[in-house]
């Protein structure tokens, strides 16, 4: 993650692995991942998530 910040390249996670709460914030930050539990609700919450990161 250090690296692809210093290139100035921004990531971000989107993951539904309910084993997520354990390591994902270490690796991509507080502010840069969503944790989706249910693959069902996807469709509704990628729009907003897409919006929120094009801002």
């Amino acid at each position: 993650m250090a690296e692809l910040q210093r290139l100035g390249i921004s990531s971000y996670c989107l993951t539904l692995d309910p084993e997520a709460d354990r390591y994902v914030a270490r690796i991509f930050g507080l502010n840069n991942y969503t944790i989706s539990r249910q693959v069902e609700r996807l469709p509704d919450k990628l729009p907003s998530l897409f919006a929120n990161l094009t801002r």
